[in-house]
């Protein structure tokens, strides 16, 4: 019980900071995104030495003309909104505009000391958050979870006057908790990846978003679990990951669903999904393989199958929202 409490802990403070900076925020009324933000910025754990601080700026890459921001310990609680007792905070992180209008990447520059959350998991989250056009590097020069450097990106953004939509926050938090729970609770099983998690889910919240579109923005339980059922079939997860897996994510895109998203966000959902597709992987060869070998009158049979699978699907994500 105290394992699985810390390790609740340690991601939701890692989501809660990367939502909170990853979201569409306001600033006097008028909506800023993460495109707007022109100046790269540098936020730094407080537990730093002198040698490890100019360690972690090298290793991320930091310009010279980048804003430098300190994450100290004793407000970590006010940035997160919690009462979690901290200690220390190494990890840190590296923001910077993108020219190429693809939504979010994120590189852990260090994944032998970031071990917790996998790359897809935070642009994934990104996508409930809203992030557009924003590159971000995490690196730690002693083994964490993270929290430390995404405070520092929130701390980033509050330090222009930034106001987060708290729904986009508790959503995607609790996205980037399941996630990591059903990676780490399916690793190593035959037919899992976590990459492959992640493009099913770019595609649930894809299709959740057209159906929506077509329905005056509505859409029922009823079509929420048709689509994830649906999804996870045609990833050949069903089988891998466990009923109650599925049921969690259920329940988590029936609160994906009520949030709502600008253009330029649907947009980065459709892009992600899309970027995933052509990333491939041999998981994703083997749903196209599974797909082609099936007969013609089973694949007409399936409801929620493409008949051409991969190039359906591709084809789903490039026509969205136009």
């Amino acid at each position: 019980m105290i394992k699985r409490n810390l390790k609740f802990k340690i991601s939701y403070i890692a989501a809660v900071a990367m939502i909170m900076v990853l979201s569409t925020v306001f600033i006097g009324g008028r909506k800023v995104l993460a495109a707007d933000i022109k100046q790269p910025a540098f936020a730094f754990g407080e537990s730093l030495t002198e040698a490890e601080y100019e360690k972690t700026k090298e290793l991320l890459g930091v310009k010279t003309d980048s804003r430098e921001i300190e994450v100290m310990i004793n407000e970590l609680n006010d940035i997160l909104h919690n009462s979690y007792s901290y200690h220390q905070v190494y990890s840190s992180v590296y923001l910077e505009p993108s020219d190429t209008a693809e939504g979010v990447s994120v590189e852990i520059v260090t994944p032998e000391t970031i071990t917790k959350i996998t790359p897809a998991q935070y642009q994934n989250a990104a996508i409930t958050a809203g992030a557009i056009n924003l590159d971000i590097k995490i690196a730690s020069v002693k083994a964490v979870d993270g929290s430390g450097a995404l405070a520092g990106v929130y701390k980033a953004f509050s330090d222009a006057d930034a106001e987060l939509p708290e729904e986009n926050i508790v959503v995607a938090q609790e996205e980037l908790e399941e996630t990591s729970d059903i990676s780490e609770e399916n690793e190593g099983k035959e037919g899992y990846s976590d990459e492959l998690l992640n493009a099913a889910i770019a595609e649930i919240k894809a299709q959740i978003q057209k159906e929506k579109d077509e329905n005056n923005g509505e859409i029922t339980v009823v079509t929420i679990t048709n689509i994830v059922n649906t999804v996870i079939n045609n990833y050949n997860l069903d089988g891998v990951i466990t009923e109650e897996n599925k049921q969690r994510l259920i329940s988590l895109m029936e609160k994906f669903s009520k949030l709502e998203f600008t253009d330029e966000q649907k947009t980065a959902i459709k892009d992600f999904g899309e970027n995933l597709i052509e990333g491939g992987g041999k998981l994703m060869d083997d749903v196209k393989s599974t797909w082609d070998g099936l007969d013609e009158d089973v694949k007409t049979g399936i409801s929620g199958f493409f008949r051409n699978f991969m190039d359906a699907l591709a084809d789903f994500f490039r026509g969205l929202f136009n």
